[in-house]
């Protein structure tokens, strides 16, 4: 078998500005790592992919990420394997949000028999009313706009709040392309006021709805509601350093699952 060696590689520029590309925050060395930070650097807010089946559940029931708990769901909710990619901003959030903490996963994905499956799958057991909450469901608006009765619940209000996340896209400028300059005459539009006010009005690769550019400096009115910041929103930014350490998150996940597969 003949295997073709493909590396991707991300490329971070060292700004000579005294502030950041789309905000006034300072570019300053040796400060508190996180400190130089303003809610513009963050760019998503929200968590993603907790939805439900709106044949089922009343979303006004919902006032805390605890109600998932409630015992009339046991059986009724099916899950993104915790393990695999997809869930990592929700359980970083589920993890350090300290009126949720690593009770709060164990009794949301290992005490209400939750089934997992793939992120097609899921969805589809949830559109059909297999179950009636999911956790990793993807493309629900998409499913929506076709008449299927599913829903993102909306968590802005819940007592917990949401976390901000920088979200996983990047852009890089590869050493010894045929065409670099070509491909600096892109990067260059791209970040302008017009090249991000295009990426707003895009849906991102896994076909979700437009994400929040970074740029304060351009119409925010295209964007989803859930993609936009609301200011006196409580939010937790899971991009700080004291949150970033996945190693308990992820051995939680797995004991999760290994015990889900041993039933």
């Amino acid at each position: 078998m003949k295997w073709e060696v493909v590396i991707g590689i991300e490329t971070h520029t060292q700004l000579s500005t005294a502030s950041k590309i789309f905000s006034s925050a300072s570019t300053a060395f040796g400060a508190v790592p996180n400190s130089h930070a303003s809610a513009v650097d963050i760019a998503l807010p929200g968590v993603r992919g907790l939805s439900y089946n709106s044949n089922l559940v009343n979303a006004k029931e919902f006032k805390s990420y605890w109600d998932l708990t409630n015992p009339k769901w046991k059986g009724k909710i099916t899950s993104q394997r915790p393990t695999e990619t997809g869930l990592s901003v929700n359980l970083q959030f589920y993890y350090y949000q300290p009126e949720l903490g690593p009770e709060f996963i164990k009794r949301a994905l290992g005490a209400m028999d939750v089934t997992f499956g793939d992120r097609r799958t899921i969805t589809d057991w949830l559109a059909v009313g297999k179950f009636a909450i999911c956790h990793g469901c993807r493309q629900i608006q998409k499913a929506s706009g076709q008449g299927l009765p599913v829903e993102d619940f909306e968590t802005g209000d819940w007592k917990e709040g949401q976390p901000l996340s920088t979200g996983g896209g990047s852009i890089s400028l590869i050493k010894g392309a045929p065409h670099p300059n070509a491909a600096r005459v892109f990067i260059n539009w791209f970040l302008s006021r017009k090249g991000q006010t295009a990426m707003q009005k895009s849906n991102d690769l896994y076909g979700e709805l437009p994400p929040n550019s970074r740029r304060v400096d351009i119409p925010k009115d295209m964007l989803p509601a859930e993609n936009r910041l609301v200011e006196g929103r409580k939010y937790l930014d899971v991009a700080r350093h004291e949150f970033t350490d996945m190693t308990p998150v992820l051995k939680l996940a797995k004991e999760i699952v290994r015990a889900q597969e041993q039933k």
